[in-house]
């Protein structure tokens, strides 16, 4: 059955795959990650018995990656906590992944805070009431980025404004 191919097949996908997803070079780490997000999607609830390791490889991962792959590793723990669901609402797991998810969501500035908050969604909507301690801090990113996008929106107008001699 299928289920026999996931419990022969997968701990040696898995334990092949993690290392890569580190590794010092960008285009295996991109082909690693790339292929465990493609991995989560088939393993689905079969990747239970892996998601400490998954949690502290994506959670290392978190302080080595940039740019591009730092997207597709947000689409992988974003894929992750839509594969695999409540199984993450588990201390440890919670413990690893979400404070690194957390500092990048609030030190992200650039195109990457988009994908960042996707992933940060799908993770904290499988966590249920453990969410309640990061709430403050997702609320005032939140409210950070509304007040400064309207006051670049007003900066904006009134420079407009100017260029066509309207007063303030």
């Amino acid at each position: 059955s299928s289920d026999d191919v996931a419990t022969e097949a997968l701990p040696p996908v898995v334990a092949t795959l993690l290392p890569c997803v580190l590794d010092r070079n960008k285009r295996v780490q991109e082909a690693a990650i790339s292929a465990f997000a493609t991995l989560e999607e088939s393993a689905r609830g079969h990747l239970h018995p892996f998601l400490g390791d998954i949690t502290q490889t994506f959670a290392r991962a978190f302080q080595m990656y940039q740019a591009k792959n730092l997207l597709i590793l947000y689409d992988a723990v974003g894929t992750l906590a839509e594969c695999v669901g409540q199984m993450l609402n588990n201390p440890t797991l919670i413990q690893t992944l979400v404070p690194p998810l957390i500092n990048k969501f609030e030190t992200t500035q650039d195109r990457s805070l988009v994908p960042c908050m996707e992933a940060l969604g799908s993770v904290l909507t499988h966590l249920g009431p453990s969410i309640i301690e990061v709430c403050p801090k997702v609320a005032q990113k939140c409210i950070y980025l509304v007040t400064n996008t309207l006051m670049e929106i007003q900066a904006y107008n009134q420079l407009q404004g100017q260029d066509r001699g309207v007063p303030p």
